[in-house]
């Protein structure tokens, strides 16, 4: 099994991302794009499943996570400016563009900003755009979620100190603290989903990384969830898959309810009894097999 070989990308402006690519096969890759604030570790399902479908899979921690270089007041859109330079330098053909939970609005700008790499989007619990007035955007999340929001839509010296707070207690975050860290957020089926395929280890490993040397990632991703991604919705043309729990209670359903209504071409899982992140440990295969079929990669 080929390993993870851990890149470091060069930006035309001088910043240096951090990632990941796994597999000998760079022409058709898996690009990731991990959630909030949690930067992509080696993880074998992902790994496994992309290689078992000949793909190689690639990811990077965004700007401020990690080693990442911050990039102050970047947007959802940033993200594709990146990934040009960086599926340039691997040698990617053929994309398909995967994010879940807070990575989903950035997978979706390789589909609006990057076509010419991304032959199709998959989203995986996503958030949609705020301020779109048809749609609640944290209605039916859980307490913690709503108490980050509201602080990020405050903004400023508030919402700095309320993530250091929330920061300082994830630095030592085990697999079986877990749990009680997050308990407003996890429905029934999402606590079963962390004692399945490693998935609460890889989360842990995820947190700790994800504030090892700040909040810039953390504060940066918020706040550009916040303001207008860069792109519309509407204006995509490669195919989605887009995959959401009815038990999500990180992200609700509603939100997946107001990207297939906006997005043209969809295929929309709206699966019930699946939470947040019961979605990646029952169904990432079947994920890929169809995006192998939507974007014809063969």
């Amino acid at each position: 099994m080929p390993e993870e070989v851990a890149r470091e990308f060069l930006m035309p402006d001088g910043r240096v991302l951090h990632g990941l690519l796994h597999g000998s096969d760079t022409d058709d890759l898996v690009l990731f794009c991990h959630g909030t604030p949690f930067p992509s570790v080696p993880y074998d399902l992902f790994f496994n499943e992309s290689e078992a479908r000949g793909l190689g899979f690639l990811t990077w921690a965004r700007p401020g996570y990690g080693e990442s270089t911050p990039q102050p007041g970047r947007s959802v859109r940033s993200f594709a400016d990146d990934a040009h330079v960086i599926l340039d330098a691997v040698g990617a053909k053929r994309v398909i563009a995967m994010g879940w939970s807070g990575g989903g609005p950035h997978a979706l700008s390789l589909g609006a900003k990057a076509s010419e790499f991304c032959r199709v989007v998959v989203t995986i619990g996503s958030v949609a755009p705020y301020g779109e007035g048809e749609l609640d955007w944290v209605e039916g999340m859980g307490p913690e979620n709503i108490r980050e929001f509201s602080f990020a839509q405050e903004g400023g010296p508030a919402f700095e100190a309320f993530l250091q707070e929330e920061a300082a207690g994830m630095h030592d975050l085990t697999a079986t603290s877990l749990h009680d860290s997050i308990a407003g957020l996890l429905s029934r089926v999402d606590v079963d989903a962390l004692s399945e395929e490693g998935l609460a280890e890889m989360l842990a490993t995820s947190a700790r990384a994800g504030v090892q040397t700040g909040i810039d990632g953390w504060l940066e991703d918020d706040e550009a969830f916040f303001k207008r991604w860069g792109f519309s919705v509407a204006s995509i043309d490669v195919p989605v898959s887009l995959w959401h729990g009815s038990d999500d209670v990180m992200v609700p359903e509603s939100h997946a309810v107001w990207l297939e209504q906006h997005l043209n071409k969809v295929i929309a899982h709206l699966l019930p009894e699946e939470g947040h992140l019961s979605l990646i440990t029952r169904h990432f295969g079947a994920m890929l097999d169809e995006a192998l079929e939507m974007g014809g990669i063969e």
